[in-house]
């Protein structure tokens, strides 16, 4: 027996399937266009309809990682809840037994002729619905090309003692199958490889269907591993979400190992055909177990909660108060947009507040939300610039016009408050990358810095959401304070450095830290003397 025929058969034949499988999803996302990610938002009404959504999805797609990853993305997007989720994630897994069945078929001695067409169309067509189907192609004929590779490197295993021995174990004790599908898979991250070189083996009659079932068990719980780690540092939430899948996995392995035997009874009155039966047990494993579990998803939630404490702070994206159809109304138009604005300035007020948190308290969390919360001021921002605009060009009152400049000018300084947020945010990102440590007196010259910074930017605020003069002339007093104390403490660093109490590149963070909160002071000041000109 050639050690290395075999080596390089199953893991050549792999590497193809992976790309077969690579392709053939890339393929098939293309052709669906943005209609996936739609879908996937509307499945909020029900766990059940997430199961279709999630299975129908992940067919199409022929990846479940790709389905809850992209769960993870919305969630944390704060388009879909914890909640609304989970229907998707668990029917992904039932999604995912497609590519197994399809790969069952003895069509491996067509991989050549798709192969040879896929290219074809991919290189030629100008189409770009025909580009597309080349790369479909392509995709299935190198995932079955791979398929034929695996399983003639595997047919040899059939004369090794050890090989046979060790399959002889995870058929005799299923748990050691299910821990080498979850590790292989977590490895190389793809179920349906797992799947493809388990098939392989079963075409080769060197597996029986107990351990074949056991690994493809396994299978189920390493594909997690993908979503977990896309899950770091994301919301709350997301972490949940991945870890629910986890559970689900984990539930159903543990549910299912008992009664393996029956089961086996089962599969085999399906077909007379080893990987038939192997592709059918991995669809029967997956639907039985999201009908045991489906009943029992808000208890799942329940116990993710405990583990992982903590509540979201949700962001929500886009305008809430503006409506078209009142733009022929100048003056109610304008008053949506001062509500607009106000709400705008509402969140970068709290980012502001956030960024501070996140530089003092070493908050990693708070700093992702400051992160997309300037996201969606931006979104905002440009919504209400072109809202205004409109405005502008209807016919206005003195009053109406006086209103219109000063959030003209307002949602300018706004926007670049939540820029200035977000900028300390990178630095504090920057300091934790570079683990840089800061003097006490630096920290408390901060505190002190944000304190004040966050003081007169909230009496901007109220001063252009109550038009109050008298709160906006005490702005410029505060300002002055904000100016002395950034000079004061750039020169208390100074003489830090020269005392060498604190560390150059420290410095240049605590000294550009201190410029993004002068400038905030500076935007805020712009707020109030719009609100006392009048324009």
């Amino acid at each position: 027996m050639d050690t290395l025929t075999i080596v390089f058969g199953i893991f050549g034949g792999l590497a193809l399937f992976l790309y077969g499988i690579l392709l053939l999803s890339e393929g098939l996302q293309k052709a669906a266009g943005k209609k996936l990610k739609t879908i996937l938002e509307k499945l909020t009404d029900r766990p059940i309809k997430g199961v279709f959504g999630g299975a129908l999805i992940t067919a199409i797609i022929q990846s479940s990682s790709i389905t809850t990853v992209t769960l993870v993305g919305l969630i944390n997007a704060g388009l879909m809840t914890l909640e609304s989720s989970v229907g998707v994630i668990i029917g992904s897994n039932i999604g995912t037994t497609i590519t197994a069945q399809l790969i069952a078929f003895k069509i491996g001695k067509y991989a050549l002729p798709v192969i040879a067409l896929g290219v074809l169309l991919f290189l030629t067509a100008k189409n770009r619905k025909t580009h597309y189907l080349g790369q479909i192609l392509l995709g299935f004929g190198i995932l079955f090309l791979g398929m034929n590779l695996m399983s003639e490197g595997a047919r040899p295993l059939g004369e090794s003692a050890f090989f046979l021995n060790m399959i002889k174990n995870f058929s005799n004790t299923p748990i050691l199958g299910v821990l080498a599908g979850a590790i292989f898979t977590g490895i190389i991250q793809s179920s349906s490889a797992t799947s493809g070189l388990v098939i392989a083996m079963g075409m080769e009659n060197i597996i029986d269907l107990r351990a074949a079932i056991a690994i493809m068990i396994g299978a189920n719980i390493g594909t997690c591993v993908t979503v977990l780690i896309a899950s770091i540092g994301s919301s709350i939430s997301s972490k949940r979400a991945a870890l629910i899948h986890l559970f689900f996995n984990i539930f159903g392995a543990i549910i299912f190992i008992p009664f393996i035997s029956p089961f086996i009874n089962l599969v085999s009155l399906t077909s007379t055909n080893l990987p038939r039966q192997i592709a059918n047990a991995h669809t029967l494993f997956n639907v039985s177990t999201t009908l045991l579990i489906l009943p029992l998803i808000f208890i799942l939630i329940k116990i993710v909660k405990k583990i992982i404490p903590g509540k979201d702070i949700k962001i929500y994206n886009g305008t809430k108060f503006l409506e078209k159809r009142l733009l022929n109304t100048p003056s109610i138009a304008l008053s949506q947009a001062g509500k607009e604005t106000i709400r705008m300035a509402m969140i970068t007020k709290s980012m502001l507040n956030e960024s501070k948190r996140a530089f003092l308290e070493d908050n990693k969390e708070l700093a992702n939300v400051v992160i997309k919360k300037e996201e969606a001021v931006d979104e905002i921002f440009r919504a209400l610039n072109d809202y205004l605009e409109e405005i502008s060009q209807k016919p206005l009152n003195k009053k109406d016009a006086k209103k219109l400049a000063i959030l003209s000018h307002g949602i300018s300084d706004i926007e670049r408050v939540g820029d200035h947020a977000n900028n300390i945010v990178e630095l504090f990102e920057r300091k934790k990358k570079e683990k840089l440590k800061f003097s006490k007196y630096a920290m408390d010259e901060l505190k002190e810095m944000f304190e004040k910074v966050e003081k007169v930017y909230e009496k901007a605020v109220i001063a252009l959401k109550d038009d109050d003069k008298n709160i906006a002339e005490e702005i410029d007093e505060i300002e002055d304070e904000v100016d002395k104390k950034e000079k004061h403490f750039e020169e208390n660093h100074i003489k830090r450095l020269r005392k060498k109490i604190c560390n150059p590149s420290s410095g240049i963070i605590f000294v550009d830290t201190l410029r993004n909160l002068e400038r905030i002071s500076d935007h805020a000041t712009n707020i109030g003397n719009a609100v006392i000109a009048g324009f």
